[in-house]
């Protein structure tokens, strides 16, 4: 018999914490270390993806670069906040009998950091392959209780949603207001906040 459990999988950079401004300034910081000046275009494109595949497309070698970033992005973790509508949506999902789950190309250390309630958490290091393969979309469904066919997941870029798509699950792309182009979105919104009216007219709830 097939769950009938309702999830939810958010990305976390970008997604659902406004973090891309300071992943990009430590991911900068860390390439200076080792010599190399970055565009922050480039990175922001990358963010999302682990952090061997910006290495490798800055044509560096050394896998240390991923920790520098991580221990500059640390020291700017206390600025960081997740987007305003995050902590209602999340009260209002859970209302509404949705589980909740966050897969992160993070490292767990750094997300077990984050304050927020979450029915599960699926980071780099719970995984042998990461986005956009799709081991922790269903190790995060595991968790839950839930299927492809019964879980929506939100992410701010490609990279997000091709897991989705490959499960057979609702994929939705969240813009906050910048342009974005995504050949695997089923549906758009441009805030966290948006997603409880597009999943009452798709009929979801």
């Amino acid at each position: 018999m097939k769950s009938k459990a309702k999830g939810i999988i958010f990305d976390l950079d970008g997604t659902i914490w406004d973090s891309m401004p300071y992943r990009i300034k430590a991911w900068q910081m860390a390439f200076r270390d080792y010599g190399l000046d970055t565009d922050p275009e480039i990175i922001r494109l990358m963010i999302g993806y682990p952090g061997s595949m910006l290495i490798k497309k800055m044509n560096a070698r050394d896998p240390n670069i991923e920790m520098t970033e991580e221990k500059y992005f640390s020291e700017m973790f206390p600025a960081v906040n997740f987007f305003p509508d995050v902590e209602d949506t999340f009260s209002e999902l859970r209302n509404r009998g949705f589980k909740i789950a966050i897969v992160t190309s993070s490292r767990r250390a750094m997300a077990e950091r984050l304050d927020i309630r979450v029915d599960a958490m699926v980071t780099m290091d719970d995984v042998s392959k990461g986005k956009p393969d799709t081991e922790p979309y269903l190790k995060a469904m595991e968790i839950m209780g839930t299927v492809p066919c019964n879980t929506v997941v939100v992410g701010d870029i490609d990279n997000d949603l091709i897991p989705a798509k490959a499960l057979g699950s609702v994929a939705v792309l969240v813009t906050h207001g910048i342009k974005k182009e995504s050949k695997n979105k089923d549906y758009e919104i441009e805030n966290i906040g948006d997603l409880i009216d597009l999943l009452k007219k798709i009929e979801i709830i």
